[in-house]
């Protein structure tokens, strides 16, 4: 998903995957997942630290999880 929103936004452009209530589903394709951003105003986005820990990699992450896990 990330290399076909870099496909057609900027790199510094917000742009959501939506699911949607089931009821509102329109499930054409089951391979198929759609990025949307609105035109006309900016998508609210959470504070960073609500995702996760700003600077840390992924390898980085693995690591302090193992330690945390192994510290009980």
């Amino acid at each position: 998903m990330c290399f076909v929103k870099d496909l057609f936004w900027d790199e510094e452009e917000c742009v959501m995957q939506l699911h949607p209530p089931h009821s509102q589903y329109v499930n054409n394709s089951r391979y198929c997942l759609h990025l949307w951003k609105p035109t006309r105003q900016d998508i609210p986005v959470p504070p960073a630290s609500f995702v996760g820990v700003v600077g840390l990699g992924p390898s980085e992450t693995a690591r302090l999880l193992a330690q945390i896990g192994g510290l009980s």
